[in-house]
């Protein structure tokens, strides 16, 4: 499960939060643009609702303010909202550094710089 979040009051650094539980903890991650990128940080919970817990507790992001998103595909980032993952990831041979994103149901190279 995944669910992301505006800072209502943003900070300098965090802008966006997102929780992703993976069936043994949640993690809460910390963005510095609206735009999906790779996060500032992370955090590890028992919970997904220790995660939310922290997250209004240090960032004003309350209950309703959490959208549901799709879980990440296979070998695709948790962290980023569309489905990016490392070329070759499938194979067993992620190419680090070199990323690809499906787009109308075909992957094809994904470059963040050029967000």
């Amino acid at each position: 499960m995944r669910q992301i979040a505006r800072v209502p009051r943003p900070t300098i650094n965090i802008v966006r939060l997102m929780i992703y539980h993976d069936g043994v903890g949640a993690y809460l991650f910390g963005f510095d643009t609206l735009v999906d990128a790779g996060c500032r940080w992370d955090e590890w919970y028992e919970t997904a609702e220790d995660a939310q817990g922290a997250a209004e507790h240090n960032y004003g992001v309350g209950p309703a303010d959490w959208q549901p998103i799709p879980d990440p595909l296979p070998h695709c980032y948790e962290t980023c909202i569309a489905p990016v993952r490392p070329k070759g990831s499938p194979d067993g041979n992620p190419q680090h550094g070199r990323l690809e994103t499906l787009v109308n149901n075909e992957w094809v190279d994904f470059h963040p710089e050029q967000l």
